[in-house]
């Protein structure tokens, strides 16, 4: 949290606790009054021995109903004031997913995904699956496809310069050309490859039954796509490329962090590069279904 929006929350919690204290008060005070009103009238009805002692008793009595009571009404008045609370205790760590850093940076870095089951499939922006649903769908297949040696690749595609693309034209034109782009690259992928926002400008996608040959064919469709395409924004016809870097899915992968650390390579050769063009990782050496089985996939 930031050190303003703490102090901001400090402060409301002490509103909230100051608030408390006097409604108890109040609600003691109120409480004692009424007591001693009622203790007067029902004094008569009771035992000589239980007279003196009524006041005290009904007393406390009322302020035990009305603390409660006036303490939910403070916190009413109070509460529309108090900060929202943004704790982490939702959070779990799914997996540690080397990936592009969003938006600022494209370079690979440690990212972990929160494992919240209630969370959207779909990136609100783009349409895209979220990195979650990503990595939960794509962990799924990983079993599948070590068990029976088949091929799959991973493309992981950037806006290029989209920082700058943010700052000369406004993040709105920066999120609509991300919508575009999304939009070219689903249309250029088959009904069940897996297209994900990873954040920023960065989208991933997992080809099934695809060799690093045809990942490669998929990368450069998409990025001549995206380099024809010319977003129509306050009269102005705003341009945009992508890089893209391709990796297979071979026998020396230990898991799905292993496959985009080595797109996220890929990519950042393709940006050493100048940028616009498709980069591959090394092939990777394929796994038989035989020694997959015998390896106990």
């Amino acid at each position: 949290m930031p050190p303003a929006d703490a102090d901001a929350g400090a402060h409301q919690q002490r509103r909230h606790r100051w608030a408390l204290l006097a409604a108890a008060g109040a609600a003691v005070g109120v409480g004692a009054m009424l007591g001693h009103g009622l203790g007067q009238t029902l004094a008569a009805a009771l035992p000589l021995a239980w007279q003196a002692a009524s006041g005290a008793l009904v007393g406390a009595a009322v302020a035990a109903l009305l603390v409660p009571v006036s303490g939910w009404v403070a916190l009413r008045i109070v509460a529309p004031g108090l900060p929202k609370r943004t704790g982490l205790a939702a959070v779990v760590a799914l997996k540690p997913v080397k990936a592009s850093k969003p938006a600022a940076s494209t370079d690979a870095g440690a990212t972990t995904v929160p494992a919240d089951a209630q969370a959207p499939a779909r990136d609100a922006l783009t349409g895209a699956y979220t990195q979650l649903h990503f990595v939960a769908a794509a962990d799924r297949e990983w079993s599948r496809i070590r068990r029976h040696g088949e091929d799959a690749a991973l493309l992981m595609v950037d806006v290029d310069n989209f920082k700058r693309l943010n700052e000369e034209h406004t993040a709105p034109c920066g999120d609509a050309m991300l919508v575009e782009i999304t939009r070219l690259a689903s249309a250029t992928l088959r009904p069940y490859d897996l297209l994900a926002r990873f954040g920023g400008g960065v989208l991933v996608v997992y080809l099934p039954h695809t060799d690093l040959l045809g990942a490669l064919d998929v990368a450069e469709r998409i990025r001549e796509r995206v380099a024809g395409l010319g977003l129509a924004w306050q009269g102005k016809r705003v341009k945009a490329t992508v890089s893209v870097g391709v990796a297979g899915i071979g026998s020396s992968h230990a898991g799905l962090d292993a496959v985009i650390a080595d797109a996220g390579g890929a990519l950042r050769e393709a940006k050493a590069a100048g940028r616009n063009c498709v980069r591959a990782a090394p092939i990777p050496p394929k796994r038989s279904p035989e020694a997959a089985r015998s390896a106990g996939f």
